[in-house]
């Protein structure tokens, strides 16, 4: 990626249209307002004519997003740029970031792959400790009858914004010892975890929200189909339900799992449910 050319390019267009890109925090909101207006394009073009739009401007905007984070956060954090195949990401370690995809998806398919969102998860990305994937996941999206074996940890996001966007119901992320599965739309997400045990036995936990732990009221959790009355504790930001799944890669063994998310036992209450027990 020629930087000096995208740079320039950035600058040029910003000038043109009054527009402040600063590779401050500040102006990924610019920089979403002025996506938004390609998208609409796009969305008029040809497929040759989308095609051709899409290969000059998804590099400029996400390596202009790209830079932002690394000026303002992640160089701190150790990322830097990296070629991930042909495709320049930001990468520490295991940890990588698609700054240039993510501009390719909102201008392809709008507000709903919105960069402020893209911004503030890189952000909490860089804050935890380096990534390490333990676990062998299976990944599971029920409505399109997705099932692919061995998903890479840096592969989840797109996958993840189909649940998000509301295209999909749930996802099950499954392994030898068990299975992490949500629903939800937005940021409202409901999550739960199955630890199938030795001796053929299993144990089943809702990963809770510890802010409203103490709090009884409920709230409402849309899906794709339907809408959920679930208690206040048991419905997860996007960004706790991200946690939940990186944590999940990230711990080989169940009981290290466990202890870093916040969970309730649901044991009995679902052997009830299934009629296991009386």
């Amino acid at each position: 990626m020629n930087f000096e050319e995208m740079e320039q390019k950035i600058s040029d267009y910003a000038k043109t249209h009054h527009a402040t890109l600063d590779y401050t925090a500040q102006s990924i909101d610019v920089l979403d307002e002025i996506m938004e207006t390609f998208h609409e394009k796009y969305e008029q073009c040809s497929d040759e004519e989308g095609v051709a739009l899409l290969s000059e401007w998804a590099v400029c905007f996400g390596g202009y997003i790209g830079e932002t984070l690394l000026r303002v956060h992640l160089a701190e954090k150790g990322f830097v740029w990296a070629l991930h195949g042909e495709i320049p990401v930001l990468q520490r370690g295991e940890d990588r970031l698609y700054p240039i995809n993510k501009a390719c998806s909102r201008i392809q398919f709008g507000c709903a792959f919105d960069i402020g969102t893209f911004y503030q998860m890189a952000v909490w990305t860089a804050d935890q400790t380096p990534f390490h994937a333990e676990r062998k996941v299976d990944v599971e999206l029920v409505e399109s009858e997705y099932h692919e074996k061995d998903v890479l940890y840096e592969d989840i996001e797109l996958l993840l914004l189909a649940v998000v966007n509301g295209e999909e119901q749930y996802m099950i992320l499954s392994s030898e010892d068990g299975f992490l599965q949500f629903f939800g739309m937005n940021d409202k997400f409901v999550a739960e975890t199955r630890v199938n045990l030795p001796d053929g036995d299993f144990r089943t936990y809702s990963i809770i929200n510890d802010e409203r732990k103490q709090m009884m009221e409920k709230i409402t959790v849309h899906t794709m189909f339907d809408a959920s009355q679930i208690p206040a504790r048991e419905v997860l930001s996007l960004e706790m339900l991200r946690a939940a799944v990186r944590a999940y890669y990230s711990n080989g063994q169940y009981a290290s799992f466990l202890k870093q998310i916040p969970h309730m036992d649901t044991t009995e209450q679902t052997k009830r449910y299934m009629g296991l027990i009386h």
